[in-house]
């Protein structure tokens, strides 16, 4: 088994205080596969003996994705079939597993140290945020370094035409393009390359209605907020992602829902730059918008 997605060493010697019992760590001794690096003064911190690390940086480390519900200060953390959810300054952390079209409770957990917002950036403990996503956490007490290791994930990597005949709430991977339709306005996301039948394969993208911000959210809210908060752009027709989630079938049409429970996306880059950098042959991406 493959040591990490994830080698984490952190040096936990005190620096300047920052409030009771809190301290900063040692930022340029953070690795986790590759080393980290913050933004000044978003490194690591100690508090109450605890590892605290940025919510972000310790969740894309994880490969996973991170949404945030403003009004009730509270943080979700989605990594293919795995769901945490934290609130700010509360040590319970529920534990979710994606199954079934939905996220269905496993427990709760109490951690040492609850989430907390410092310096306008959220800080989680590391250990309950890695073990909660079944990750083993070695301490080597002399060095002053922790070592996190992963279980690996065994997902269901499917294509998009695989995905075209999948029944409704079935969990997946897959990889593909974001685009916009110029008629309907609606996302999908397209395959990297052209199929046998010189055509490209599409899954469109759907959001929930009733949400958190009303019982019947319009599409277009939803989804352009959704993008602003993970991909920092209104419209990331371009963009190559990674997409887990699940399906959603009806009038023979199957979709990939887009929403904060079931859904993680991280990019991989935009089109053009990510296919050079496959050594694959493409049409640029902006010859192909519809």
């Amino acid at each position: 088994m493959r040591k990490l997605a994830g080698l984490l060493a952190c040096s936990l010697l005190a620096g300047s205080l920052l409030f009771p019992g809190t301290a900063m760590a040692n930022e340029d001794t953070v690795v986790i596969g590759e080393r980290l690096t913050f933004e000044e003064g978003s490194g690591p911190v100690i508090m109450d003996d605890r590892l605290m690390l940025p919510l972000r940086a310790v969740s894309e480390a994880l490969d996973a994705t991170v949404y945030w519900f403003n009004d009730a200060k509270r943080i979700q953390i989605v990594r293919y079939d795995s769901l945490l959810s934290l609130q700010i300054g509360n040590n319970m952390m529920g534990r979710y597993t994606i199954s079934n079209g939905q996220a269905n409770m496993v427990d709760n957990i109490e951690m040492d140290v609850p989430a907390t917002i410092q310096n306008d950036r959220t800080y989680v403990p590391l250990r309950a945020i890695s073990e909660a996503f079944n990750a083993d956490i070695q301490w080597d007490n002399p060095n002053r370094t922790a070592t996190v290791i992963m279980e690996p994930v065994q997902e269901n990597d499917v294509s998009l035409k695989e995905i075209a005949s999948m029944p409704d709430g079935t969990l997946c991977s897959t990889v593909g393009v974001i685009s916009r339709d110029a008629t309907t306005g609606l996302f999908y996301l397209r395959s990297l390359q052209m199929g046998a039948n010189g055509d490209y394969d599409r899954i469109p993208l759907c959001t929930p209605t009733k949400t958190s911000i009303s019982d019947q959210t319009a599409y277009g809210d939803y989804i352009t907020a959704y993008w602003l908060e993970q991909l920092h752009t209104e419209n990331p027709s371009g963009i190559v992602v990674k997409f887990t989630g699940i399906t959603y079938a009806q009038d023979a049409t199957t979709y990939l829902v887009v929403n904060k429970t079931t859904t993680g996306i991280r990019s991989l880059g935009y089109y053009d730059i990510y296919m050079d950098s496959l050594h694959l042959h493409y049409t640029p991406f902006e010859n192909m918008l519809s």
